[in-house]
């Protein structure tokens, strides 16, 4: 299976909620059922954006084993609905959790892969396409961002 982008909906309330995702300020971060996530589920990998603040990156994590991933991300669009968009997600910083760095390259491919289906609710016949760079080297941290 694969990365999947779509709405999180009411029937993964239960499964937000254990995952236990705190936004970019460290406050747990309300379920959204109209929100939207990528995820592989055989995999059990989930990606989210968690929040940003004016000129702040965009904060996103990564659950990857029950470990939350850390990422600060830029993105460039070009194009508008009625020609087509094209995306370029930026990964400018990774922060891994010891628990699982020795799985840094399968998390790296994981992050691009998950990326590479986020359009930013716009509808999927409108992207033109997306692309992700990983602009860093990721960095290893004591624990996760969902106290773990």
């Amino acid at each position: 299976m694969s990365f999947v982008y779509e709405m999180v909906g009411e029937e993964n309330r239960e499964l937000w909620e254990s995952i236990g995702w705190k936004n970019w300020v460290a406050k747990s971060l309300i379920f959204n059922k109209k929100g939207y996530w990528s995820y592989d589920l055989q995999r059990e990998i989930y990606l989210v954006e968690i929040g940003r603040y004016i000129e702040t990156p965009r904060y996103w994590d990564m659950c990857y084993w029950g470990r939350i991933i850390r990422m600060e991300i830029g993105v460039d669009t070009k194009g508008d609905l009625d020609v087509g968009v094209s995306f370029l997600w930026k990964v400018n910083n990774i922060y891994i959790p010891k628990a699982i760095w020795m799985e840094k390259e399968n998390i790296l491919n994981a992050v691009q892969e998950a990326f590479s289906v986020v359009r930013n609710l716009v509808p999927e016949d409108k992207v033109i396409e997306i692309n992700v760079e990983i602009m860093c080297e990721p960095k290893c941290v004591e624990t996760d961002y969902n106290g773990r």
